[in-house]
Formats: structure tokens, C-alpha cells, sequence
């Protein structure tokens, strides 16, 4: 009996110090474009059209296809469901640039409710080169533009993919936006 409850605490440590020294991910999906209702969540803009695809998907049956034309400021702003994200470690998502060209694109991140000036939310430029772009931004790296303040992450209200002033319509493939 002695030996089968020192079996027992034995593998139950063993448990215990596997569990400690695992690695386990937490995903949060955000969005993955995989339902004509999820495109319910996007703000629709003037100059930028997107719809489901079946093209240069990365997670998933589809991807979200985004044609942005020559404006100021065409892009995309989902409306979020999750706005603490605080438990994770980055934002990640996948572009595919079907150009044979590099392309800028801009990803803009807000944690105040009403529309916060430049300098008082989260901005930064990306050069998506041709093909296939796993983007990663460390959630520790949020930090407004002009004030640079730490973003808090318990209050992430949007987050917003656009261009500036593009010459021409540019088509992107965006898929699998989470959090890690």
C-alpha cells in the first residue's frame, strides 16, 4: 500500500514539473475570415473594398481580400470584441502582397475610445515585401508616437491596417490576425 501511494505522489510530481516547464500557447483569433458574417465587424471607408477569398489563405478555408484605392487614408478598422490584452505576449497577423513591388502599410493601434491624435496612439510603418508577410508586434512595443507613453493594454479599443496617399489600387490578401 506504502509503495503504491509513493507511485502515485511520484507521477502526480512528475505531472506537476512537466506542467511547470511546458510551453503552452494561448491563441486569441481575432479575426480569420472565415464567414461572410465576420465581415459584419469591419467599418466600411470610402475607397477600400474587401470581401472572403480563396486565395493565399494561411489559417483556415479563407483570407480577406482587401483592394485599396488612391485616397488619403484607405484601409481597414475592425471593430473589436476583445479590448484586454493584457494576457498575451504579441499581435500578429499575415499579408500576402501579390505586387512584384515592396508595399508601405501602416498599422495603427488606439487604447482611448474617442479617436486619439497622432502623437497619443500607437503608429508604425511596414514594408511588405512580394509574397507571403508574417507580421509580429510585441504588445511591450506598444508606445504612442508623440507623448511615448506605454499603450495600456487593458483598454485596446481599435486597431486599423491603411495607406497613405497610395498613387494606385493595390490589392492585399489578409488572414489569421491574433494574439499570442
Amino acid at each position: 500500500m506504502k509503495k503504491l501511494i509513493k507511485t502515485i505522489l511520484l507521477i502526480a510530481c512528475f505531472f506537476c514539473l512537466v506542467s511547470c516547464f511546458s510551453k503552452s500557447t494561448s491563441v486569441m483569433v481575432l479575426f480569420d475570415f472565415e464567414s461572410d458574417a465576420e465581415l459584419d465587424q469591419f467599418h466600411w471607408k470610402c475607397h477600400t473594398l474587401f470581401n472572403l477569398s480563396d486565395k493565399n489563405v494561411t489559417h483556415g478555408t479563407k483570407s480577406l481580400r482587401l483592394e485599396l484605392y488612391p485616397s488619403d487614408y484607405p484601409g481597414l478598422a475592425p471593430m473589436l470584441n476583445v479590448n484586454d490584452w493584457r494576457r498575451y505576449k504579441a499581435f500578429l497577423f499575415d499579408i500576402y502582397n501579390p505586387e512584384d513591388e515592396e508595399i508601405p502599410l501602416i498599422v495603427r493601434i488606439d487604447d482611448e475610445k474617442d479617436l486619439p491624435t497622432y502623437g497619443n496612439r500607437y503608429n508604425k510603418s511596414f514594408i511588405l515585401s512580394p509574397g507571403l508577410n508574417h507580421l509580429k508586434i510585441p504588445l511591450n512595443s506598444l508606445i504612442t508616437s508623440g507623448t511615448h507613453r506605454n499603450l495600456n493594454l487593458k483598454n485596446i479599443y481599435r486597431f486599423i491596417f491603411f495607406m497613405s496617399n497610395p498613387q494606385k489600387k493595390f490589392v492585399l490578401f489578409v488572414d489569421y490576425i491574433r494574439l499570442i
